[in-house]
């Protein structure tokens, strides 16, 4: 053979082991979507669909969402075009003209299009895992037909069918749910509430069957836990923040950190949750003893409150109530069959509430407005600033002026019309307090 003829012969093997390569990048577009390498292996084409198809989301996107809709559906039809081994192979060989039915399109490239039959969201649903990760959203459509060409490069007629969406919010008509966005949310606050909170979309079928409960929950639990919801569609911020990726999704927020709530949507179900999250530490006063070890501290505000009631375990109203004054006022129960204590504060009937002065047993305020919880914490805000147990208090000789505070004893000469500038420490308003109101000395 001549020279000619054998580097003629190994151009060809050349070629020819060059080939398979050249038409594995014949078209790229796809691969450019995911923006994944042509020789991108499964999962490398899986993870690189979950980013895109979340970055595309309409819900991600409320200020661009033809566009974002555009480019969500183009991601879609890549993934499922280069997450098929068949698909993918005639792609890669022949680019879209492959995909068409029957091969490779004739001169002219008219074809019938490649027909993607199917639902975005519902791609978006199977890879993400059940509930479609942003809200279950339906698209219906169909590449195919010929002519006009798609926007975008597909090729063929496009139909979009999709679900109107009614407008405004569910809990418009609910005073009980609190409307929650940017300003009003309370994630990262510590503000004494447990906070249940719904996270929806006006047009989520779910969250519209949940919604009559919601309210009614809302309503079951006023003055213990509050209630709210977050309409997505105008808070898609607020919902990206905490991570939403499914209407309804619930979540509760107490002393600065969410729990996520993953149990059934019944009203009783979602009661037991946020009930569950009230401190179960409230102590109950039965004996004395017990009186005198919860008077021993002195919370905040310098005040002390009992709830007389014939429940066993700890109510939910009394949990709320100290979780909400937690540090600043101390709440315990006193149970009906706790007998000498009835007496001794003078109990006929129950429920009842009364509020302790300076840890001092002989100095009370009942509460005399009705047992629900807002009036009760009404009642509980009237010591903030200590005048009203000031009021109440009658010194003795036997008065233990160790039990108040600084800021007490100020208010106990105050009440006097008298001040202390040259007073510098607790003792010397101590001996102050004890001349002003003709009492031992300290």
């Amino acid at each position: 053979m001549q020279p000619d003829s054998h580097a003629c012969l190994a151009g060809a093997c050349l070629l020819l082991i060059l080939a398979p390569s050249v038409l594995a990048v014949r078209d790229s577009k796809y691969y450019d979507l995911l923006g994944v390498a042509t020789d991108a292996d499964e999962r490398t084409i899986q993870k690189a669909y979950r980013r895109q198809a979340r970055k595309h989301h309409p819900d991600r996107n409320p200020d661009a969402k033809e566009g974002a809709e555009k480019k969500f559906r183009e991601v879609a039809a890549a993934y499922e075009v280069l997450s098929d081994p068949e698909k993918r192979r005639m792609y890669d060989q022949l680019g879209e003209d492959g995909l068409r039915p029957g091969g490779q399109a004739g001169p002219g490239g008219g074809g019938a299009g490649f027909h993607f039959q199917g639902d975005p969201f519902a791609t978006f649903r199977t890879v993400f895992g059940n509930g479609g990760g942003m809200g279950g959203q339906r698209i219906q459509f169909q590449f195919g037909g010929g002519g006009g060409g798609f926007p975008g490069g597909f090729g063929g007629h496009h139909q979009q069918q999709q679900q109107q969406r009614p407008g405004g919010g569910l809990y418009d008509g609910m005073p009980a749910v609190r409307k929650l966005g940017v300003d009003s949310f309370p994630s990262g606050t510590r503000d004494g509430w447990v906070w249940l909170v719904e996270f929806y979309a006006p047009w989520c079928g779910h969250c519209r069957q949940l919604a009559p409960k919601w309210g009614r929950l809302a309503e079951a639990l006023a003055g213990v836990v509050r209630v709210g919801a977050v309409n997505c569609e105008e808070e898609a911020a607020l919902c990206q923040e905490h991570g939403v990726q499914g209407y309804p999704t619930i979540k509760a927020f107490v002393e600065g950190r969410s729990v996520d709530y993953s149990g059934e949507r019944s009203a009783a179900a979602l009661k037991d949750f946020a009930l569950g999250l009230l401190p179960s530490d409230v102590p109950s006063v039965s004996s004395p003893a017990q009186l005198e070890a919860f008077l021993k501290p002195s919370p905040a505000w310098g005040v002390s409150v009992l709830l007389f009631t014939t429940k066993q375990q700890p109510g939910a109203l009394a949990r709320s109530l100290s979780l909400r004054f937690k540090g600043k006022v101390a709440i315990a129960e006193v149970p009906s069959t706790a007998k000498g204590m009835v007496e001794r504060f003078n109990i006929s009937s129950f429920p009842a509430v009364v509020a302790v002065c300076g840890g001092d047993a002989g100095t009370t305020i009942r509460h005399t407005g009705d047992m629900k919880s807002e009036a009760l914490a009404k009642f509980v805000l009237s010591f903030r600033d200590g005048s009203r147990c000031i009021e109440a208090i009658q010194l003795t000789p036997e008065t233990d002026l160790n039990k108040f505070k600084v800021a007490q004893l100020k208010k106990l000469l105050a009440s006097k019309g008298v001040t202390c500038p040259e007073c510098l420490e607790k003792v010397d308003y101590l001996h102050r307090v004890q001349e002003v109101f003709g009492l031992a000395s300290v």
